[in-house]
């Protein structure tokens, strides 16, 4: 009669749960807009005519205040800014969608009174990376908008346009914040 080993059974136990992959924890992005959130100087540098081949930029002053919602699964951002056109004012409004695990931004001018359409996204490479698709003089063209924190006092966001349906990008309002007390 074979002697059977305790030790060679618990091995081959051993062995089997090592080669049993883990499945990795889904990241759960409501709360990835915190490091936005309070006061913001915000220097704004535009460029005037996206997709014209044109060279001509305009700087901006001003503030940007971003308010939790919702428990942080969505915020509101206010930005003011003086240029050499005068006063220019937006909101962003961005919701987290707890299903899809991305968040939404809309932005609305008081001069238009409506929100535009949304861009979707989510965290890529540290960054938050919007994409939409919307009419821009009488064309479609491709919109993303990224935001991402420097470090805990700065961060900047960018907007570019593509013509060619994401091959190239024109990168047409940068914006640097820099937090302000309280």
């Amino acid at each position: 009669m074979a002697q059977v080993r305790p030790y060679a059974f618990g091995f081959a136990i051993v062995g089997l749960l090592i080669a049993v992959p883990v499945a990795a924890a889904v990241h759960d992005g409501a709360h990835d807009f915190d490091f936005d959130l309070g006061r913001w100087h915000t220097q704004s540098h535009r460029l005037m005519h996206p997709l014209a081949g044109a060279t001509d930029w305009m700087d901006l002053d001003g503030e940007t205040k971003v308010t939790p919602i919702w428990a942080g699964k969505g915020n509101l951002a206010e930005y003011k800014a003086q240029g050499p056109k005068g006063p220019l004012e937006l909101i962003a409004i961005r919701l987290y969608n707890p299903k899809t695990r991305q968040w939404a931004i809309n932005f609305a001018t008081p001069g238009v009174g409506m929100l535009g359409t949304p861009g979707v996204g989510e965290v890529q490479g540290g960054r938050m990376t919007f994409y939409d698709q919307e009419d821009y003089n009488g064309r479609q063209i491709w919109v993303r908008f990224q935001i991402w924190p420097i470090d805990h006092d700065h961060a900047q966001s960018e907007q570019a346009f593509s013509a060619d349906g994401g091959k190239s990008w024109e990168v047409n309002w940068v914006n640097r914040y820099t937090r302000l007390p309280g």
